[in-house]
Parts: C-alpha cells; structure tokens; sequence
C-alpha cells in the first residue's frame, strides 16, 4: 500500500523528508482511506476536483484551491474521476521545528469555505506561492532546491500569521499520545486486512477494554473501527482494480471482503462509482 497510495500513516515521516518538505503530483490513483501524517500537508487542485473529509465535514476542492490538512488531523481524500490531478506537499515538523520551535503548540487550519474576510488576501499570496513551487517542481532546474526551500518558507510564514492557533501544552501532550497509539492499529489493520478482525482484536492490540477502545476509536477517527476496517479493504480493492485483471470477486476475498452488498453500496457512497465503471474509466486513462 505505501507505493500505491499517498496515504498511509508511516509513508513519509519527518526523517524521510530529507529536506524538510516532499512536492508529489496526485491524481485518482492516490486515493486514500482515514489517515494523517506528522507533518502538515498541503493539498492544491491543478485542474478537476477532490473531496476531502475532516473532523466529519466535507470540503470540496475546486481547481486552483488548496486547504491544509495539520500534523496528525485525521482525514481522507478522493479524487474525482476521470481526470484529476493535484499538488500534495508534506513539511515536516522538524523542519518547522528549526523556525518555530514551538510549533506544537500551534495547530493550523485553512480551506476556502472556512477563512475569514481578513484571511482571504493571504488565501490568494499562499496559492501564487503553491502555483509557484509547483512550477518549480516541474521544470526541476539546477537552482530549484533553493528557490523551492524559500518559497516553502514563504508559505509557512503566511500560515503562521494568518492561520495559526494556540493550544496548549496538555494538548499538545495527549495528541501526541494518542497519534502513537492510533499509528499502532492502523498499522496493525493495513498488515492484517486480508484476515478477519474484529473490534476485540483491536482492544487487545492496545490493550485496552473493548468498550473503551470502541469509544477511543470512533472519537479521534471518526468513524467505527469495523468501518475503518472496511474502508482499508475498498482502498486496497480500488488500487488492485485499477493496476490488475484478476475479478472483482476475486481482489474483494483477496483483500477480505465477503460481503458483496456491504461492498457495493461502499464503494459507490466513497467513489462515485462502481467497480466496473472504475475500471472503465481507468482504460486509457494517463492519470492511472
């Protein structure tokens, strides 16, 4: 899963972004279930449109948006079909960490149905800036390490400004905690989705009480842990659809999903679109 999608939870910690951020072009093949990382993400639609949700809201991204997913926010993202393309940039808290040194105490939030009038100046500067680096990461000339380290700078300085927050120690502490505790399981069900898990499997995988990690999940994912479960079979099923040949039927069993109905009727309510006319779409398709 890590090669196939942008989403999983351990793909690019701090230590990977060797030079404190990571530029990535993403399209309908990136589509991730709930997720986060410990840096911060910036999501900018080049043309086309995606979905992301977060904290039980939906924002839609138009072309020429961006939003800000922070460190450790849990989310997913869907890219509409058949043609969408994106900018994804990953900063790293260490990297940031050199600038602010308290950067956990700071929590970012920024999307276009939610700035404020003040705000939306520094909406437009910061998506000059993403358009900028992106034009940078494409051409890829001898200078572009410099030039893209300054503009990533440029953007952090209008997010902290203009769309910073303060939280407190405490805070900080405890999502801390529970990150690492929520990295554990979500490692546990992409290594054993293919098996059957229940809800007491997760419980005993953190060793917690069945009620009480029932109610922990659901509070900082969420959705259930069997919905989550689930919504990591479909994504891997998604990506087995589009990059193999073998039946619909025989990816849901491979990546354990028996239900037919349940599956579905999940992943049209995800992609907008059945099994079928996914991979239809998928044919000739220089996005996939």
């Amino acid at each position: 899963m890590a090669e196939k999608t942008e989403g999983t939870f351990w793909e690019k910690s701090d230590q990977q972004l060797e030079n404190g951020y990571h530029v990535k072009f993403v399209t309908m093949r990136h589509n991730s279930p709930f997720h986060w990382h410990r840096a911060m993400e910036l999501l900018f639609i080049l043309n086309g449109k995606a979905t992301v949700t977060m904290e039980g809201k939906k924002y839609r991204l138009k072309p020429l948006e961006f939003m800000v997913m922070d460190s450790a926010q849990v989310h997913d993202t869907v890219y509409a079909m058949p043609q969408t393309m994106g900018v994804c940039i990953h900063i790293s808290k260490n990297y940031m960490r050199r600038y602010l040194p308290d950067i956990e105490l700071m929590r970012f939030q920024c999307s276009l149905d939610s700035i404020l009038p003040p705000q939306k100046e520094s909406y437009t500067r910061l998506c000059e800036l993403i358009k900028e680096l992106t034009i940078l990461y494409f051409r890829q000339t001898p200078s572009y390490q410099l030039r893209s380290k300054a503009v990533v700078l440029q953007i952090l300085a209008e997010l902290v400004e203009h769309f910073g927050n303060s939280v407190s120690e405490s805070l900080s502490v405890s999502g801390l905690h529970k990150l690492t505790q929520l990295e554990q399981i979500s490692q546990f069900v992409e290594e054993h989705h293919q098996e059957k898990i229940t809800l007491q499997d997760g419980a005993d995988e953190l060793g917690l009480n069945k009620d009480y990690f029932c109610r922990f999940f659901k509070e900082n994912m969420g959705i259930s842990f069997i919905q989550y479960v689930n919504q990591v079979r479909v994504n891997h099923i998604y990506q087995d659809l589009l990059h193999t040949d073998g039946s619909i039927q025989e990816i849901m069993e491979h990546h354990g999903f028996f239900n037919q109905k349940l599956f579905y009727r999940m992943f049209k309510e995800i992609y907008d679109c059945t099994p079928v006319k996914l991979r239809q779409n998928a044919v000739d398709n220089p996005y996939v």
